[in-house]
């Protein structure tokens, strides 16, 4: 199989560039062009002033695991499992916290804390979805 099982992403106005950016190796989240403040998943408002006015801002370099859980359920055929899903946070982007598999490691050794850096892999309908390698 040539990707992973699952549901193509709705695409809409405010999330068109994300996974433009993803089909490109680039991990984006919106960034107020009033106030400044970043944040994912992108909504078209910001969260912070309600500004409309929303740019995107890279992020780039490692992230660590705030957050994660690891599946054993096979939710659809072709699911390898186990596998974990972590939820990243990034220095310099506060507030922000990616969600997305965990990869370069076996399941259970995915622990809160450990470092990660961004990935992609391929995904249903031809999309990109972002995903997280342990770092070594």
């Amino acid at each position: 199989m040539d990707a992973t099982p699952g549901i193509p992403p709705a695409v809409t106005e405010e999330t068109g560039p994300f996974w433009a950016a993803a089909r490109e190796g680039r991990l984006v989240v919106e960034q107020c062009a009033s106030c400044g403040a970043e944040s994912f998943p992108p909504r078209g408002i910001c969260r912070s002033c309600r500004g409309r006015t929303m740019v995107h801002a890279e992020i780039t370099g490692r992230g660590t695991v705030y957050s994660l859980t690891v599946n054993h359920q096979r939710w659809l055929p072709g699911l390898q499992v186990p596998y974990a899903i972590v939820l990243v946070e990034f220095p310099g982007h506060p507030g922000v916290r990616v969600a997305g598999r965990l990869r370069g490691c076996p399941p259970e050794e995915a622990a809160i804390g450990m470092t990660v850096d961004i990935g992609f892999e391929p995904g249903p309908g031809g999309f990109a979805i972002p995903s997280f390698v342990a770092a070594p």
